[in-house]
């Protein structure tokens, strides 16, 4: 309490704070002018930045996981049909350093949008269990589901495309949840004359995530561990456990 809000005259003469911590950082000092609204506002960009480069990593590491040179590639075109021989032979030797998996396009599309799946199904049910419970509580727990599921991803595609499928599945469902709770809290957080600044701010946290994201993945697919690709994995666990909500 400050007490020099008072109009005691001991007031001057009580210190407010023990001599070892009278003088605050000035970190401190600043992080104390900023209004609480603001923090929430900064960690809801920090949050669905990371949910959104969870999101698409899977994206660009399937262009090093897929060994595209073992796939059949229908040609449809009759303009192709006189192509020379050695032509051939430069784009396959271009592909001599195939991936791991011999999926077929077709299943590289199931695998990509079983996220989906899933995500579509908790859209209505998380923005109710937002309003009777905590939008905050139901976030973290979204996001700390994308991670878990996010962290298991190189694991599950080396046992098999169908294992892979379902925890794309089981990631949908725990991320979408995020969008429903973070609206509550932006109606509860934010006063309604900042209320489209603040979301406007919070949810450009997608966009960066997603064009941070792209890059770092493809270096990391290039020069990571174990094969490079599940480094991309790996290293958004690591951003999510240093970047955790506390709103």
């Amino acid at each position: 309490m400050d007490v020099s809000r008072f109009d005691s005259p001991l007031s001057e003469k009580i210190p407010i704070f023990a001599d070892s911590k009278e003088k605050k950082s000035s970190i401190q000092r600043l992080y104390d002018r900023i209004p609480a609204r603001y923090t929430f506002a900064f960690l809801g960009f920090l949050g669905m930045a990371n949910v959104y480069a969870m999101r698409v990593n899977l994206s660009v590491a399937m262009v090093v996981m897929v060994n595209s040179s073992s796939i059949p590639h229908a040609n449809s075109s009759s303009e192709c049909h006189q192509t020379p021989r050695s032509n051939v032979t430069i784009v396959r030797a271009n592909n001599n350093e195939g991936g791991e998996f011999d999926w077929d396009e077709k299943m590289q599309g199931i695998i990509l949008g079983s996220f989906f799946w899933g995500y579509i199904v908790t859209q209505l049910p998380g923005g109710r269990l937002a309003e009777r419970f905590s939008g905050k509580w139901l976030f973290g727990f979204g996001v700390l589901c994308t991670a878990v599921f996010t962290i298991l991803t190189p694991i599950a595609a080396r046992l098999g495309a169908g294992y892979l499928i379902a925890v794309r599945i089981l990631e949908g469902l725990g991320e979408g949840v995020t969008f429903p709770a973070m609206h509550i809290m932006l109606s509860r957080w934010s006063p309604s004359f900042e209320r489209s600044k603040m979301s406007t701010f919070v949810y450009t946290g997608c966009q960066v995530g997603t064009v941070i994201a792209m890059p770092i993945s493809g270096y990391l697919c290039q020069y990571g561990i174990d094969g490079g690709w599940p480094t991309v994995f790996y290293f958004f666990e690591i951003g999510r456990a240093s970047c955790r909500e506390r709103v």
